[in-house]
């Protein structure tokens, strides 16, 4: 059958006609092109049912195991074994492990808080009933700081660590049944026993001073009126200074400050370099600047820079002298009195009472007691210890 037989044939379509041509002349032609834009038939429909066959048994398979294991896990889960949650179910675990976590913090914190306040508050009361002082209470609390009292306030100073600070420590100083001070270190005394005099102890007998084991005196010299301002020599100076030194007592001089100007201080300075002269130079000459206890001095008006213009010129005078200036004062006139950052040059002649010695800055003598007994002397007087001998 010819092809174009099939031309005119209305009841054969076009695609059926090439398959039984194709199907006559199949031993003539190898192979018979189909027309352009057609599908090929035969086993592409097959192809893709058998996938998606095969998908279905692999989706069947998947969810059998699903199933098995998650409800084997389940029936293990009933026996104790790991349990199985949610995201929703963790999120709500992990929210509540935070809060849990957040309160037991808050927790150990008020609690902590509440431990130290009572063990901060039975630490103060004990301190306050063995000592019996505020100050040496509260110390302990603030380390880095100077605590001082000045006209009926607390003050809390930072301790300046630019200046020398003092390597003196509070369990080296020893006290015997006398009330005598000492500085011992590894079984070794390293300070000298010292008094300071004036008028207020009258005669003294020198050589018994010596033999309770005195080293140094300091002797006042003259002392200026803290309500009049006029100089005046101590009535006692002569007599204490050649008694002293005849006895074999290392002696320094000091002169009680109320100098208000330049010219005064420089007086003062000169007074004592005048007292001195017929026993030769280098001894120390100390400059008291303490407050007058219960009155109002004629130093109160000063600034703390003006006070130590007039500790500073003081020195000055006495340097050029040929003699060791030296300054006297307590923790109120040192901390709120004076700038020390302009008197690190000099030397410190300290005062404090308490049996806690606590002062962060460098030293060289101490006087712990105003109301000390020592043989040849009658009644009170001061007692000092002195770290460094300024008779070197």
């Amino acid at each position: 059958m010819n092809l174009k037989d099939y031309d005119d044939a209305q009841l054969f379509d076009e695609d059926q006609a090439e398959e039984e041509y194709a199907e006559e002349y199949e031993e003539e032609y190898e192979d018979i092109p189909r027309k352009r834009g057609k599908k090929k038939k035969g086993y592409g429909g097959f192809v893709v049912v058998v996938i998606l066959l095969v998908l279905a048994v692999f989706a069947a398979a998947g969810a059998a195991i699903y199933l098995l294991f998650f409800t084997k896990f389940d029936q293990n889960n009933v026996n104790n074994d790991k349990p199985i949650y949610t995201q929703a179910q963790l999120d709500e675990e992990l929210q509540a492990a935070r809060l849990s976590a957040d309160q037991r913090v808050s927790d150990a914190f008020d609690s902590g808080f509440e431990e130290g306040r009572r063990t901060t508050l039975t630490s103060l009361m004990e301190n306050l009933v063995s000592t019996g002082s505020s100050i040496t209470s509260l110390r302990p609390f603030y380390p880095d700081k100077v605590i001082v009292v000045s006209n009926g306030t607390f003050n809390f100073v930072d301790i300046d660590t630019s200046l020398k600070l003092t390597d003196l420590k509070q369990e080296n100083f020893v006290t015997d049944v006398d009330g005598v001070m000492s500085y011992v270190v590894d079984g070794e005394t390293l300070s000298y026993k010292g008094i300071d005099v004036s008028s207020y102890q009258g005669a003294i007998d020198w050589n018994q001073v010596r033999a309770d084991g005195v080293d140094f005196a300091i002797i006042r010299t003259t002392l200026r009126g803290y309500g009049t301002g006029r100089l005046v020599e101590d009535e006692t100076f002569e007599a204490n200074m050649q008694g002293a030194l005849a006895a074999g007592i290392h002696v320094g001089v000091y002169v009680f400050s109320q100098a208000i100007t330049e010219e005064e201080v420089i007086e003062e300075a000169q007074s004592a370099i005048d007292a001195l002269a017929p026993y030769g130079t280098g001894y120390p000459i100390i400059i008291d600047v303490e407050r007058i206890s219960g009155s109002q001095g004629r130093m109160d008006a000063l600034t703390p820079s003006e006070r130590t213009d007039m500790i500073v010129k003081f020195a000055e005078v006495v340097s050029n002298a040929g003699y060791k200036p030296y300054v006297y004062y307590n923790t109120e006139m040192s901390i709120m009195y004076v700038d020390l950052t302009r008197l690190e040059h000099i030397p410190k002649w300290y005062a404090s009472y308490s049996s806690d010695f606590f002062y962060p800055y460098d030293i060289d003598i101490l006087q712990y007691s105003a109301t000390g007994r020592v043989k040849g002397i009658t009644g009170d007087v001061d007692m000092d210890i002195c770290f460094r001998p300024f008779w070197d």
